[in-house]
């Protein structure tokens, strides 16, 4: 009967240990399944936070594309604004160029007005000039007068105040000293034709004039430095030389005004000096005629 007990006991207690080891299985299960809710649970709002940033990033997305579409629309209408200003500013850049090119040919021609200007008032002085010498050589026939008014062109007119008047008698081989200024005449009281710039222009009739830059050459022995030598010239004979030494110091070369005189004087002075002599003689036959009348 005992074993009977001890053996219905030892099942009661295997039962209840089995129940316990169950009960505690399924505690264990139920913990396990508790923490795997809590932990779907927080996986759930960590997806639902997830899912409301998503849906917080798409809407911003949404805006961005909007805003984005907006400027992307003003700047394709910032662009086209762009695009007409370089056209209109390439249009002005052409129109100024124009401009600048009508300028530019209205100050050349302008430029070329003003040296026609003064070309032609130089013109204009230059023969101004050449009426006041020629109307001074002929305005007298009394020698001192015609050698005055000589002196009076070469310096005013030229700028020279040393310059001498030598004369040649027909088939003499020697120029005579008439007249000087502002030079020492002893070696200029008689000049062999052929001899020296001096006499080599009475020679070949041709004028001398000394280059820019040459160094002023000595006539002949003794002779000052010569600037130019002007042979006069009658009926294709010379009957003289014009010799102009040292210019004035505010006139450092010749210029091209200064030859024209050379040409009236070579001429001109030549007729006067001429005349000058015929009326001379004639002065002297009409004395000599009273005299012996």
């Amino acid at each position: 009967m005992k074993d009977r007990e001890d053996g219905h006991g030892g099942y009661v207690r295997r039962v209840q240990d089995n129940l316990q080891r169950y009960t505690r299985g399924l505690l264990g299960e139920n913990e396990t399944l508790r923490r795997r809710v809590a932990q779907l649970e927080a996986d759930h709002r960590e997806l639902a936070e997830g899912s409301r940033q998503l849906e917080a990033a798409l809407a911003d997305n949404a805006a961005l594309r909007t805003e984005n579409g907006a400027l992307r629309a003003e700047r394709e209408c910032l662009q086209e604004r762009v695009t007409g200003f370089r056209e209109e500013a390439a249009r002005q850049q052409s129109r100024q160029a124009e401009i600048e090119s009508h300028l530019q040919q209205i100050e050349e021609a302008n430029r070329r007005s003003s040296e026609e200007y003064v070309s032609v008032q130089q013109e204009n002085a230059n023969l101004a000039n050449l009426y006041v010498a020629s109307y001074r050589l002929h305005g007298t026939v009394e020698r001192r007068e015609v050698v005055l008014a000589i002196q009076e062109i070469v310096a005013n007119l030229i700028g020279s105040e040393e310059l001498a008047i030598l004369e040649r008698e027909p088939g003499s081989a020697e120029l005579a000293l008439a007249a000087s200024f502002g030079v020492e005449e002893a070696p200029l009281r008689r000049i062999a034709v052929g001899a020296g710039l001096i006499g080599r222009a009475a020679a070949t009739g041709e004028l001398y004039v000394r280059g820019e830059g040459e160094a002023g050459m000595a006539t002949a022995s003794g002779e000052p430095p010569v600037t130019a030598c002007i042979p006069l010239s009658l009926d294709g004979q010379v009957t003289g030389v014009i010799a102009i030494f040292r210019l004035l110091s505010h006139k450092p070369a010749l210029a091209a005004a200064d030859k024209e005189l050379f040409d009236l004087l070579a001429s001109q002075a030549a007729v006067a000096l001429y005349c000058a002599r015929l009326h001379g003689q004639y002065g002297r036959s009409a004395v000599a005629a009273g005299g012996n009348a």
